[in-house]
């Protein structure tokens, strides 16, 4: 069987402020602008290693400026040479920016690309946890729980994944990935019934892959 994987990156800031204070010079931080918006450029174009080579240094000369972390994960996480340095930026920035939902977000999608599952969990659990607390209006909360659940999916923890499939389907009720994955779960679980309502549903939304699931297990 095939499941569906969501990670995607949509670049929109949740968090409420910085927790840290640091002194900044306006000059600084119009630089950092400027370099940013000149990165954002290059990862268009797929220019991802000189664009994480600027906005690494961006983040050293102005570490409180939250749009480069994010664009340094863009760039970054293309890269098999600078994934590791991504995760440890990251989990820097998240000691800077406290209770900030997406940038745990997408530190679980880069551990989760490199199938360290136990770290994208409590990752993706952080990104939970804080978009409790930042509000859950924020478009890509679904996905912290999709993913959370395929992680576990992954491992074979299939009682632990349904949960999270319920919950992204209370925030994105007609996501057929969604139900793809959910019943996925519940069929290994030998909750087959249950699976191919899932699956049909998943169909009628118009996921196709659906298909052979229902005909090999829902005669």
């Amino acid at each position: 069987m095939k499941f569906f994987g969501l990670i995607f990156c949509l670049f929109i800031s949740s968090f409420s402020s910085a927790q840290q204070i640091f002194d900044l010079d306006p000059e600084v931080r119009g630089n950092s602008i400027e370099i940013n918006n000149t990165a954002v450029d290059m990862i268009s174009k797929g220019n991802y290693e000189s664009a994480a080579r600027i906005l690494e240094q961006v983040i050293v000369n102005d570490p409180s400026y939250h749009a480069a972390y994010l664009n340094f994960y863009r760039a970054g996480s293309q890269l098999e040479s600078r994934k590791e340095k991504v995760i440890e930026t990251l989990r820097e920035g998240l000691l800077i920016f406290e209770e900030d939902d997406e940038m745990a977000y997408y530190l679980g999608n880069i551990l989760q690309k490199e199938n360290r599952f136990s770290e994208a969990i409590q990752a993706y659990s952080e990104a939970i946890k804080y978009s409790k607390i930042n509000g859950e209006e924020f478009e890509l909360v679904w996905a912290y729980h999709f993913n959370r659940g395929n992680c576990y999916l992954k491992t074979n923890q299939h009682a632990k994944a349904i949960p999270d499939y319920d919950y992204a389907l209370k925030l994105s009720p007609l996501n057929a990935d969604v139900l793809t994955n959910r019943g996925f779960s519940h069929y290994k679980l030998d909750n087959t019934k249950t699976a191919c309502e899932d699956w049909n549903e998943a169909k009628r939304l118009g996921n196709k892959q659906t298909d052979k699931y229902l005909q090999s297990f829902c005669k």
